[in-house]
């Protein structure tokens, strides 16, 4: 064999207890899991004292352009983590629309020089392009409801027409035949906060058709969640899709402790025969663009005409009265609550690692002119994390039989760039502080959520279960030891305790550094 990984303990993927064992590989499978593997083999990997466990599954991630930028995915494979889902929030890398390609750049990546349609256009396309600059890890693909919807008609708030449905439909489908695992909707962003039940009714039809599934960032995570949550169970409801909800939260001091409505609407629509699930982060602080914090009718006359309208004294006085209740965003309402609105990665110094707040106190200004300024400098894509979420919450929602983990986080390389620590630390995190220290759930269960409830959900038959024919995805970690230790301040500091991480049969982290192999697969639904 190529490598037989000896003395483990054993979690296998299913919630099953562990069990002292003895795995395989030859080539990019494993071929034998037994209590001693007696087959000669090119490398032994001790693992005594250590779990053996499936490579993880991050059920929601970014990662889309950035793996191109860094294909060692150093800040996951550190975590054990083995596959991305990427095009989540209603944004993936295609289709794209030359003609339209600059607004969703200007929404999600306002930095970026030059355009992709002269590398690609079609979701497969990129597909093709990503495999071919082959990746450490493996990648699963979703296509985007923003990202069609930009291709077909921008950012205009209001309905499709007939024809421009009908070339949506078209998008979706194309995307489903080459390989995409389902649809995403970001309902919060621009331009998917314009689109109404009925459009993602439509998309979600021909995703069903394909056997996709449906994951969706909801219309409201605060005082309207409960809402959000029943139009999501509708849609699926409606075209029979599996639906799987994103980062489940309940956002906005006033809506702590209320978590558990939102878990019963799950419990009751699964009684009812949907097939919906949720994810989740082990933090209680979010990170998300500077735009989701204002209503839609800012945008309605496009990107380009928000730094003007915002000179305008009239609407930063009608901002004023909306922001005052804020429920259609993130429960940010009283004057302390902007103490919870951190800039992530502003280019002005004097604004890095502050909240809108402090800035404001500092420039002696109110709130609003505050943001205003800061568009003015940043543009209205800067990013923000979010200090709006319950321990509480977040640790009832991690018990949650239903609740897989998700680390909403993207690819990262860069020491300096201002991110949210869940990009290097939420697979750890879970396993050090929810599992060890507070007990909140077994290892088992946790490693579940990682692995085998992930691929279940997405449809990847051959990964998620330590079996023998499965592909040779694995982890080895030390029980005692793994912990994450990015934070806030240094959001980049790897995690420790993974001491080995295989893809596709090759050891691509070991002992706290990456092998310089490149195993990872784009991985496609077949039609």
């Amino acid at each position: 064999m190529d490598i037989v990984i000896k003395n483990g303990r054993i979690i296998d993927g299913t919630g099953n207890p562990w069990f002292k064992g003895e795995v395989g590989i030859e080539g990019d499978r494993i071929v034998e899991i037994s209590r001693s593997v007696s087959s000669e083999a090119e490398r032994i990997i001790d693992a005594k004292g250590k779990f053996v466990a499936p490579g993880f599954i991050d059920a929601h991630t970014h990662s889309d352009a950035a793996i191109l930028m860094n294909r060692s995915a150093l800040n996951y494979i550190s975590q054990g983590v083995t596959t991305n889902v990427i095009g989540n929030c209603g944004i993936s890398a295609g289709p794209l629309n030359k003609e339209t390609v600059h607004d969703l750049l200007a929404l999600v990546a306002p930095d970026f020089k030059g355009d992709p349609t002269e590398l690609w256009t079609t979701l497969g396309e990129y597909l093709d392009f990503l495999q071919m600059a082959g990746p450490a890890i493996n990648v699963v693909p979703l296509v985007g409801h923003n990202t069609i919807r930009i291709a077909v008609m921008g950012i205009e708030e209001r309905d499709p027409s007939e024809d421009e449905l009908r070339e949506m439909k078209r998008l979706t489908e194309q995307s489903m035949r080459e390989g995409a695992f389902g649809l995403s909707a970001g309902l919060i962003y621009i331009p998917g906060i314009f689109a109404k039940t009925e459009e993602l009714v439509e998309l979600c039809s021909v995703v069903s058709d394909y056997g996709g599934i449906f994951s969706i960032h909801v219309r409201g995570e605060g005082d309207t969640g409960v809402e959000a949550i029943k139009e999501a169970i509708e849609i699926a409801r409606k075209t029979r899709v599996p639906l799987e909800i994103s980062h489940l939260k309940a956002e906005g001091k006033r809506n702590w402790g209320k978590i558990r409505e939102r878990l019963e609407l799950i419990e009751t629509a699964r009684s009812e025969g949907v097939d919906v699930t949720a994810d989740f982060y082990p933090y209680t602080f979010g990170l998300t663009f500077l735009h989701s914090l204002f209503p839609t009718w800012l945008f309605k006359d496009g990107l380009d005409s928000i730094p003007a309208k915002l000179r305008d004294p009239a609407v930063r006085e009608k901002l004023r009265d909306y922001l005052k209740s804020a429920g259609e965003t993130i429960g940010i309402s009283k004057p302390e609550d902007w103490h919870s609105v951190v800039l992530s990665n502003p280019s002005r110094q004097e604004y890095k690692g502050k909240s809108i707040m402090e800035i404001a106190e500092n420039q002696g200004k109110d709130i609003i002119d505050t943001i205003c300024d800061i568009i003015q400098s940043e543009g209205i894509s800067v990013g923000i994390l979010l200090l709006s979420m319950s321990e509480e919450d977040v640790d009832e929602i991690a018990r949650h039989p239903l609740t897989m983990v998700g680390s909403d986080g993207a690819v990262s390389s860069s020491e300096n760039e201002m991110i949210h620590p869940r990009y290097y630390g939420t697979f750890t995190r879970v396993l050090g502080r929810q599992v060890r220290e507070k007990k909140l759930i077994t290892f088992e269960e946790a490693i579940r959520k990682m692995t085998s409830f992930p691929a279940q959900k997405f449809g990847l038959q051959d990964r998620g279960i330590l079996r023998e024919g499965m592909y040779a995805d694995c982890v080895i970690f030390d029980p005692e030891k793994v912990m994450d230790r990015a934070t806030i301040a240094e959001p980049s500091n790897l995690s420790e305790g993974v001491e080995y991480v295989i893809v596709n049969g090759t050891v691509v982290f070991e002992q706290g550094r990456f092998t310089e192999k490149y195993p990872g697969r784009v991985l496609r639904k077949k039609p």
